[in-house]
């Protein structure tokens, strides 16, 4: 099985960069958005190089460790869906558009069976963001 494909996804949000990064590394917002609230997920995350992060939804989850950090324009983590035996690779890349953010995700280190379900997981999650960040205008400043 080869390990080398990537998904990769695209998307904007009409929230700042810093505001968009708070939601991807602050525990408390991933369980706010990442799955719905009804699966009752919870998350921790230390976003600090070498720091962990995860998220547990029951039968669902995941768990990794962050590799990179460069607030607020990419993050680099390992990613090992529960069950699974190795890591996969995330990168998310944030960049200003107009008032809002463009992000770049590449899930990779996976093979294309993969790459698929992590294409089709992201684009379910990222549908769920605008919404976080739209009800939650201050979050990054607690």
């Amino acid at each position: 099985m080869a390990h080398d494909t990537s998904a990769v996804i695209t998307s904007h949000v009409e929230a700042a960069p810093v505001r968009v990064w708070f939601a991807l590394t602050d525990a408390e917002a991933l369980t706010a958005w990442y799955w719905p609230a009804s699966m009752h997920p919870r998350a921790y995350s230390e976003p600090v190089v070498g720091g962990r992060f995860g998220v547990d939804a029951g039968d669902m989850g995941f768990a990794g460790e962050y590799r990179e950090l460069d607030p607020p324009r990419r993050l680099v983590q390992s990613w090992r869906w529960a069950g699974d035996d190795r890591d996969s690779r995330v990168t998310i890349e944030l960049a200003p558009s107009g008032a809002g953010t463009d992000l770049r995700i590449v899930h990779d280190r996976v093979d294309e069976e993969t790459a698929e379900m992590y294409r089709a997981g992201w684009e379910s999650c990222l549908t769920r963001l605008p919404a976080y960040l739209a009800a939650t205008p201050s979050a990054e400043s607690r």
